[in-house]
């Protein structure tokens, strides 16, 4: 099995700096499907980007980006889908390796099979993230960092925020068209 940070950088090029043959993005439907939700930052500094990949519905890291590239979303027995993506893409969490004393950051990522690690569900219309072996104040609490990558928050939201991220919940809207 790929760990995650192996993961993504492969996706990101090589450690060396040799490119890698880019992906193309599967274009986003403008109007919502059927079932499916946008999910969406509502607070600065990431106020209404959305939960996606770039290039778009492809497999990748998960970032918060432009209204006009977002992923449309289901929660299908814990599992958060992409269902604007074909095939249907899934979100993975990074699995510490010390579950007890997880980093503050787990990274994200969508995969064209099922995590088998966490369980996504919401909370209003708050997306959460959990699981029994790694204790969280918030299960709604994600960090947007670097190239805008989104994190699950294993700390306290708005506490210690790590350098370089902003701390972040995201929720579902479901109006027919994202906006910004």
């Amino acid at each position: 099995m790929v760990k995650p940070f192996v993961f993504a950088a492969l996706l990101a090029g090589s450690a060396i700096g040799t490119p890698m043959p880019q992906a193309t993005g599967v274009p986003t439907p403008t109007t919502l499907m059927s079932g499916a939700y946008w999910i969406r930052g509502v607070a600065a500094p990431n106020y209404h980007k959305y939960l996606q990949t770039k290039p778009a519905n492809v497999p990748g890291t998960a970032i918060l980006d432009s209204h006009t590239t977002a992923g449309q979303f289901a929660i299908e027995s814990g599992q958060l889908v992409n269902k604007a993506s074909n095939p249907p893409l899934y979100m993975w969490v990074e699995e510490p390796a010390d579950k007890a004393n997880p980093p503050r950051t787990l990274a994200t990522w969508f995969n064209t099979t099922k995590s088998p690690f966490g369980t996504f569900a919401w909370s209003g219309d708050t997306l959460t993230w959990s699981v029994p072996s790694v204790k969280r104040q918030n299960l709604g609490a994600w960090l947007v960092c670097a190239k805008q990558a989104l994190f699950v928050n294993t700390g306290a939201y708005a506490y210690q925020t790590p350098s370089g991220c902003a701390d972040q919940t995201i929720h579902y809207y479901n109006d027919k068209t994202a906006n910004n």
